[in-house]
Formats: structure tokens, sequence, C-alpha cells
């Protein structure tokens, strides 16, 4: 059984090695992936402010002359002009909910999946940074993605049911990014099932292995995010990968899944 101790010194021997690069591609990958996800987020967020603004002005403005108007018998106007800025609201609240899944599509993921090629690359040789952009050169985006979308599908829809099943799903499915990042070519049904496999008896302690990191995340917080940027992200996904290593050699030595399938970085 592996320990948490274990794998954080290696993690920390391995990205250290290659620090720069490591940081660079962390950083990278937090901003094409969870970064323009609060972008997206903060837009949608501007844009409620404005409309609950605009419309609270308008209002205060414009209020005797909605009076007038209604005295008048043209209050059919006033319906119409709402129904206008309902429609173009809505409007705006689609378009941005289409715009944060095609840069979950078409950049979270496959980055994501890049990243972790590289990390997983540089415990065995020095990598260069363009490999968090492997996905797009795999041939095999289009199936990459779809797995990993449906794997976030499935972690939704369990969630609905309760918190604490979509909580366990997200780690049973934990593993799905590692091997698509190894084998672009595996099926969506291996690919669940490997992971599941792997997580089998490994979620609780993943689970506590991510509590430990709490502590770094609380000190970036008092740095501004710069901690983050030039030790705890990169010493995170280093200790991640090492986990997935873990439980690769595992899961080829118990019959989980075959070399043909997990082909190496």
């Amino acid at each position: 059984m592996w320990e948490r101790k274990q794998l954080k010194e290696s993690a920390k021997i391995t990205f250290k090695r290659f620090y720069w690069k490591a940081v660079l591609v962390s950083f990278i990958a937090f901003m094409l992936t969870g970064g323009m996800s609060q972008v997206v987020n903060s837009a949608s967020d501007l844009q409620d402010t404005y409309n609950s603004s605009y419309s609270e002005n308008y209002t205060e403005e414009y209020e005797d002359e909605y009076s007038e108007l209604e005295d008048a018998g043209t209050g059919i106007i006033e319906d119409l002009f709402a129904n206008g800025l309902v429609l173009f609201f809505v409007n705006a609240i689609i378009l941005v909910l289409i715009l944060s899944l095609l840069i979950k599509l078409f950049i979270a993921y496959p980055v994501a999946i890049g990243k972790n090629n590289y990390f997983m690359g540089i415990r065995e040789e020095e990598k260069p940074i363009k490999t968090i952009l492997s996905a797009y050169k795999s041939g095999k985006l289009k199936s990459s993605v779809f797995t990993m979308f449906t794997m976030d599908i499935f972690i939704y829809l369990w969630s609905l049911l309760l918190l604490i099943p979509g909580i366990v799903k997200s780690y049973e499915y934990r593993m799905i990014p590692y091997i698509l990042s190894e084998n672009p070519n595996i099926s969506r049904k291996r690919a669940f099932e490997i992971s599941k496999n792997m997580m089998n008896g490994n979620k609780w302690s993943t689970f506590e292995l991510d509590l430990s990191f709490i502590g770094w995340h609380i000190l970036s917080i008092c740095t501004l995010g710069l901690l983050s940027i030039f030790y705890v992200n990169p010493y995170v996904e280093s200790t991640n990968a090492e986990l997935y290593a873990y439980l690769r050699e595992d899961a080829l030595e118990k019959g989980y899944a075959q070399e043909s399938e997990l082909i190496g970085f």
C-alpha cells in the first residue's frame, strides 16, 4: 500500500529537477482550465449584476413615465420592451454557457490530459513544455474529449442524487485523465473500468492525500496565489503523478490492465 509521505517525497524530487518547466506547465494548465472557467463565470456574474443594476436605475428614472403610459393605455409597449430585455439577457446567458462548454471541450480537457502526460513523463526524463499539447497531436482528440465529457456528466448525475455519491464517483473516475494521457486509443469503457479498479480500496486514502494539501492552499491565499504558482501547484501535480504511477504498476501486476493498454509515457 502506498504512503502519502513517500509519494510527496518522490514528487518533490521530481518537480525540483525540472522546476521552472514544471511551474510553467502547471501555471498554463491552471490558466487554460480552472483560470479560464473563472473568467467565464465572472463574466456571467457581471452580466447578472449589470442586469440587476440596470433594472433598478431604469425603474427609478422612468417611474413617472411608466405611470403615464399605463394611464394612457399603452401598457402593451412596456410589456414588449420588458420582454425584449428578458430575451436579451436570456440570450447572453445561453451564449456564456455555450462558450463555457466549448472552452471545456476544446481547451480544458486536452490541456488536462497533456499536463498529466508531462508530469508523468518527467518522472523518467526531461520533457519539453509543448508536451502539454500532446492530446492535440494524438490523433484521438475527439474520443479523448468525449470520454472526459462523459466522466463529468456521470459525476454530475451522481451528484444530483446526493453530494456524497458524486464525490465518491469523482474519486472512482480520477485516473481516467491519466489513462487517456498514456493511451489516447483506449476505449471509453476500458478507461472507466481500469480507473474503477485502480481506485478500488484507494478512494479514502486519496481523499486524505488531497486533504493533506489544505495547509499549503491556505498559505497560498495569504500570498495572493504566488505560493500556488511557484510551489503548491507543481507539487500537487507531481504528487498525483506519483500516485498514478503506483496504481498503474499495481493494476498491471494484478491484471486489471494489460501493457498493451497502459503503454507508457
